[in-house]
């Protein structure tokens, strides 16, 4: 009976999962090959995933993710960290730089945009929140990679990742036209609690104006980082030093 309930559970995420950002509107029959359950199997699983509200049906019968998974997705966002306390850093950001801010996290070998403001440009990266990207790549990953464990900032350095910088430049490494600065923010004691970070086109991640963006978001990081009772130290000495750089024209 239990093997049975687990497989009940199984196929019900297996439906959820073939939502897609491109595609978040779906027909029975797409819904069944993707899944690769019967039609008959399917729709009592729907129906017991729209009593829930996990799952919505459409006049013209396509289905789409419901407001049940949007509750528990802004659950997940809270338990990271509140958003009263990061969207608007977020959106100081854009304000400041005019591209695009987010907030990630690392979860076992994948990492996780959480919080995102999008620029006002026509022309910028598309990360959504929730997105999963890979560890290994872009300067969001060189971060959390970096920065995981206390012992990490006695390092001189973790690739391109400078530890008394604080802050990583990467260009083409995520799509080959973007380009992304991103730093740290220290959770209570010791603890890494996630990863801010400015995208945005190559074209206008210049020398001349990647020095300004990484002054903002190291001072953004220190008063995020000091407001959630993390080490800020390290984050304050590194914004001071990139913004006597701006001022002197470095």
């Amino acid at each position: 009976m239990q093997e049975r309930g687990v497989a009940t559970l199984e196929r019900a995420l297996t439906i959820l999962a073939a939502f897609t950002p491109a595609e978040p509107q779906l027909s029975l029959a797409e819904l069944s090959r993707r899944t690769g359950l019967y039609k008959s199997t399917l729709l009592r699983l729907l129906a017991t995933l729209e009593r829930f509200e996990y799952i919505g049906q459409q006049a013209d019968g396509s289905y789409h993710v419901g407001p049940g998974a949007f509750y528990l997705g802004t659950l997940y966002q809270r338990w990271v960290q509140p958003p009263n306390l990061i969207l608007p850093v977020l959106q100081q950001l854009v304000d400041q730089t005019g591209e695009s801010a987010s907030f990630n996290i690392a979860r076992g070998e994948v990492r996780v945009c959480v919080y995102r403001v999008d620029s006002q440009h026509t022309i910028r990266d598309h990360i959504r929140v929730g997105d999963v990207l890979p560890m290994a790549q872009g300067a969001v990953g060189r971060v959390l990679t970096a920065f995981a464990h206390p012992e990490a900032t006695s390092a001189t350095s973790q690739g391109d990742c400078l530890q008394d910088e604080c802050s990583v430049l990467t260009r083409g490494e995520i799509a080959a036209d973007m380009a992304a600065v991103a730093v740290p923010v220290f959770g209570a004691g010791p603890t890494l609690a996630g990863c801010l970070a400015i995208t945005g086109p190559t074209s206008r991640f210049t020398s001349e104006s990647v020095p300004g963006m990484r002054a903002q978001l190291l001072r953004a990081a220190a008063d995020l980082s000091h407001r959630l009772g993390g080490r800020h130290a390290p984050l304050e000495k590194a914004a001071a030093r990139a913004e006597s750089g701006v001022a002197e024209g470095v």
